[in-house]
């Protein structure tokens, strides 16, 4: 008898109170947009931040009458590591080609010998690429007898660090604002459908029904308007990614488990929402 009151009375409030259902409706699609929206921006802030962190190039510079084996033996040795993603070594003739190509000019007019020394080049994995891990990489490097030293552009790497640090604070941050105002307004206009009836409140209080038996309904309400917002938002979503799609490719690229996790956190926060709401109004009757 009760699930037949609860259902039965959810769409009575349906067919009556079609501007709150409505609002709460549009609520919930600009909502699931918006989640959407942070999922998908989040990933291409991310993987503009990996392709950043892949093109940070450590060079370590090996002393002058190094035998080759021992710069080979080490370059197989930074291949080990879990933390570097592509290790290479350039000699220095290989120096010389490339520093020729780049000048437009012979280097035999500007130098007596060639001032190119053994190199190995590396770059970390983009999940490793963090002030701490090269550090610790770096420290290890310095125990080396064969290093002269190791360099890489500080400058770019410190931003790239402090970027790091910066996208995930700005990225939990803005969803964090954009879930808290919107479900804000979703409790207001459900507290406001709540309060519509407090003549009917008032009787079943007084007939003895107990707070979930007034509230369920209610509840019920806010739960259909929710998902069907939800259900429009993801339709909506769909044709604007793939619209996106022409002038930014990896738009397409963002993990399906993301999207649906974005839904599924903006139906758990909505119906939690209205749960919430429909008891505390109820409580204060």
């Amino acid at each position: 008898m009760s699930r037949e009151y609860y259902f039965h009375r959810a769409g009575t409030l349906i067919s009556k109170r079609k501007l709150p259902f409505f609002r709460i409706v549009f609520i919930s699609i600009i909502l699931t947009l918006s989640s959407v929206w942070a999922v998908t921006a989040y990933f291409g802030i991310s993987k503009e931040q990996d392709r950043l962190a892949s093109n940070l190039e450590i060079s370590v510079i090996i002393k002058n009458n190094t035998d080759t084996t021992r710069i080979v033996s080490l370059a197989e040795s930074l291949k080990n590591y879990e933390q570097i993603q592509m290790v290479k070594i350039i000699s220095p003739t290989l120096a010389t080609i490339e520093f020729e190509k780049e000048l437009g000019e012979d280097t035999d007019a500007l130098f007596n010998e060639s001032p190119f020394q053994w190199l190995i080049v590396f770059t970390m994995k983009p999940e490793y690429c963090n002030h701490q891990t090269v550090s610790s990489i770096l420290a290890d490097l310095g125990t080396k007898s064969i290093i002269e030293q190791a360099v890489f552009n500080d400058k770019a790497a410190g931003a790239l660090f402090a970027r790091s640090t910066m996208v995930l604070a700005l990225g939990l941050a803005g969803a964090t604002g954009i879930i808290v105002l919107f479900l804000g307004f979703l409790s207001y206009v459900f507290r406001s459908e709540l309060l519509q009836s407090p003549a009917e409140w008032f009787i079943l209080q007084t007939l003895g029904a107990g707070r979930m038996f007034i509230a369920f309904p209610h509840v019920l309400f806010a739960s259909s308007a929710c998902l069907i917002g939800i259900a429009f938002g993801g339709c909506i979503a769909i044709p604007i990614q793939i619209a996106s799609s022409g002038s930014q490719p990896w738009v397409m690229d963002v993990p399906f488990v993301s999207i649906m996790s974005a839904y599924g956190t903006v139906a758990l926060l909505s119906l939690s929402t209205a749960i919430i709401t429909a008891f505390s109004v109820s409580k204060g009757k």
